[in-house]
């Protein structure tokens, strides 16, 4: 699945966009209950995860180191052309609620602070900050992992 190594986006968005994500999840969560049929589900998925790694990788490589510019734009152009989907999608189980500004304004000042940390880490505090850091970004990138779902 290229959406597993494209920058900014996300493998969970995508799958909510084919409409698999429900499923998907669910196999993960129950896949001791029906063995077969979640293998049969889950199988061609994580083959196409990793044919999709191997050689997608090296055409980005070679579009990130060939056409920085180019590459970047079409990626900001493809986040933003799925965005109408997700509303659609999110909007068909529930409204819009006024508390889902509240985590927008959450998570973008998150953003800003994880940018300003990143860009004024003094190298001598390099080390006791890097593990702090890592795991901050790893717990809001868990986040976003699952925000679909919600």
């Amino acid at each position: 699945m290229l959406g597993a190594i494209l920058p900014g986006i996300s493998s969970g968005v995508l799958c909510v966009i084919f409409g698999i994500y429900e499923k998907l999840l669910d196999s993960i969560l129950n896949f001791f209950k029906d063995i077969k049929n979640n293998t049969k589900f889950l199988l061609p998925i994580f083959i196409g995860v990793a044919i999709g790694i191997i050689i997608f990788g090296n055409v980005l490589r070679f579009l990130f180191n060939n056409y920085t510019t180019e590459t970047l734009f079409c990626f900001i152009g493809i986040i933003i052309g799925g965005i109408p989907t997700l509303i659609k999608t999110a909007n068909e189980k529930s409204r819009f609620k006024l508390h889902y500004i509240v985590y927008t304004i959450i998570a973008l000042l998150l953003t800003l602070l994880l940018l300003y940390i990143e860009n004024n880490i003094n190298p001598t505090l390099l080390n006791s900050i890097s593990f702090l850091y890592l795991v901050l970004a790893g717990f809001i990138m868990s986040i976003g992992v699952v925000v679909p779902r919600c």
